[in-house]
């Protein structure tokens, strides 16, 4: 296997790391990372549409979806018809939410204690990666 071979494979590991860890934080933590994310931006950003929020998190608004029904299931926002547009709708947080959002905040906070030394090569990663998505590379 090359050294090429290797890191895209490194990168496909990560991936299942990273869904393994969505999993693992809901169940225990009552958060995933996905609904931790968005409920952090939740607070900055009271009323706001989906459209706004995917674009404020760096997701396609149909990727918010099923997230959003989650997390609306459990209380943690709730969704209304805009009041200026009948035909748009507007998220917030509820008390609920923001409650949850504190105590995963905090355990998380713990738990990433060790990823301080990692800090710069995950930034490094996710910016090349954004960079080569963004420039429409040509996979043919």
């Amino acid at each position: 296997m090359n050294k090429m071979e290797r890191h895209f494979i490194s990168l496909f590991h990560i991936g299942i790391a990273i869904h393994h860890f969505n999993k693992h934080s809901e169940r225990y933590l009552g958060l995933s990372l996905v609904q931790w994310c968005l409920l952090k931006h939740l607070i900055d950003m009271p009323a706001v549409s989906a459209h706004a929020l995917a674009k404020a998190v760096g997701i396609h608004p149909s990727s918010l979806t099923q997230t959003l029904k989650r997390l609306e299931r459990k209380k943690y926002i709730f969704i209304i018809g805009d009041p200026q547009d009948t035909r748009k709708k507007v998220i917030s947080i509820t008390r609920s939410g923001k409650d949850i959002l504190d105590t995963t905040s905090e355990k998380m906070n713990n738990w990433s204690k060790g990823l301080s030394g990692l800090g710069n090569e995950l930034v490094s990663i996710q910016s090349y990666l954004e960079i080569q998505v963004s420039k429409g590379q040509d996979w043919s």
